[in-house]
């Protein structure tokens, strides 16, 4: 009775395989959809901030409070055209001391706790250009992003506000990598690094706002 029994199982392992080892083949004979049209992707990540530059002599300190949003329209030639926004937020408090504070062109000399803020939405197009095919399990790539952010700066004197806002020019570009698992699969992982430079000057924050943001989240691709 075993033997019957071991015979049995051998055929049918046998035969899944086999029929597997078909299916492989006559995916294997047609070219994939990611390979052939556009196709799309959508990217939600998390990220830290780190302040260059001008921001960093406003707030010196690490943001861990960044959320990226992306889609793409993924060609065949392994480029892909882009839309991406997110939401950027960073705060220092400062301990108390004498500020000239200047309000309505009378200025003042105030004893205050000083609460630095600076919120960055940006708008950008992207293009970007992978280095494996749109099947490929894992996917490195570079991008350029340019367009604009919106800016809010409030630098907080105890109860009393410094704010200044607005929507200024911006370019971001970065290198990433995507991660499926195996060929065709379609949710996955993403790690990012973005220089982000955002052209905005008012009082404590000179010469534009960059920084470096290291991101990392899921990505989805379809057709």
């Amino acid at each position: 009775m075993k033997p019957i029994l071991a015979l049995i199982v051998l055929m049918a392992l046998t035969t899944a395989a086999w029929a597997q080892d078909n299916r492989d083949e006559y995916a294997n004979a047609f070219p994939s959809p990611f390979q052939e049209y556009v196709t799309f992707n959508i990217a939600a990540r998390y990220g830290v901030s780190l302040p260059m530059g001008g921001q960093k002599g406003y707030i010196d300190r690490v943001s861990p409070t960044n959320f990226a949003l992306e889609g793409e329209w993924l060609f065949p030639q392994r480029f892909s055209l882009g839309i991406k926004t997110g939401y950027q937020y960073t705060q220092q408090r400062l301990g108390r001391q004498v500020i000239s504070y200047s309000s309505d062109n009378s200025g003042q000399d105030i004893s205050a706790v000083q609460t630095r803020t600076l919120s960055i939405i940006p708008a950008m197009a992207s293009l970007s250009y992978y280095f494996a095919d749109n099947t490929a399990a894992v996917r490195p790539y570079v991008q350029f992003a340019g367009g604009g952010a919106f800016v809010d700066y409030t630098n907080y004197f105890g109860t009393l506000a410094d704010q200044k806002s607005g929507f200024k020019g911006a370019i971001a570009p970065a290198i990433g990598l995507k991660y499926y698992g195996k060929r065709e699969q379609g949710l996955g992982a993403e790690i990012q690094a973005q220089y982000q430079n955002v052209f905005f000057n008012y009082d404590q924050l000179k010469n534009s706002s960059p920084s470096l943001m290291l991101s990392v989240g899921i990505s989805y691709r379809w057709y």
